[in-house]
């Protein structure tokens, strides 16, 4: 929040998160790209950078170990509108990895226009919330076996939005999630999926105390999701 009176967090302050697993979606560009770079900066074991466009998570890559070197980063292909990317993604991180520290729920999509995903769910609210709850619900096992393990402290980051006030009365509208949206509009579409974000980590939180589960609202910051963005709210915040 701009009024906000806290101190502000430096990335520097971050303890060491050396041997620990990480995964972040949605990484190549923006805030996922940033949070690979900061999390690099504290020598965790490896970093798992997810991304649908395999040419573009290369160059973030490049980019990432050109400012830290010694980086270890595990590129993964991760399209979270296609469940059949999401089990394949989820799949390799099981089979060659023993443990995940810190799942970052980054990716999303933004007032783009009205489509259904590969499984014909509403596309904002099937690539914001349904793709990262099945990513979650197929990685929880890795996330339960790394608590045993000494010193352990998973964290899941489900990256909201303020945009969730914004929603009709009554909340998530069930029966357009298998249509494209247009009965309610883009805006509403992405409104409830941040809604369904929200509520789907508080939901976690209880399920699984043993994880430190968190929603968070980023603010208003300048990445790809803007530059996507349409309409006249799209047009506004890019400038």
């Amino acid at each position: 929040m701009f009024w906000s009176k806290e101190k502000d967090f430096n990335p520097k302050d971050m303890p060491s998160l050396e041997g620990k697993v990480i995964l972040v979606t949605g990484a190549t560009a923006g805030l996922g790209k940033e949070s690979v770079l900061q999390f690099a900066h504290h020598n965790p074991w490896r970093i798992y950078l997810c991304g649908r466009n395999l040419q573009k998570a290369q160059l973030a890559a490049r980019d990432i170990k050109h400012a830290v070197p010694s980086a270890s980063i595990r590129l993964l292909h991760l399209d979270l509108s296609s469940f059949a990317s999401i089990k394949e993604a989820a799949r390799i991180v099981l089979s060659e990895s023993e443990r995940l520290d810190i799942l970052m729920l980054n990716a999303g999509t933004m007032f783009v226009p009205l489509d259904r995903t590969a499984d014909g769910y509403e596309v904002q609210f099937g690539t914001n919330h349904i793709g990262h709850a099945l990513l979650s619900k197929l990685l929880i096992p890795l996330l339960e076996k790394t608590t045993r393990l000494p010193g352990s402290e998973v964290r899941v980051v489900s990256l909201a939005s303020h945009g969730h006030v914004y929603l009709n009365k009554g909340g998530i509208n069930y029966d357009t999630l298998k249509t494209d949206g247009e009965s309610i509009g883009l805006y509403q579409c992405y409104y409830q999926s941040k809604l369904a974000n929200i509520l789907w980590a508080r939901q976690l939180a209880k399920k699984y105390p043993q994880f430190t589960v968190s929603a968070i609202d980023p603010g208003l910051v300048n990445t790809e999701l803007l530059v996507k963005a349409t309409g006249m709210v799209g047009t506004c915040m890019q400038w």
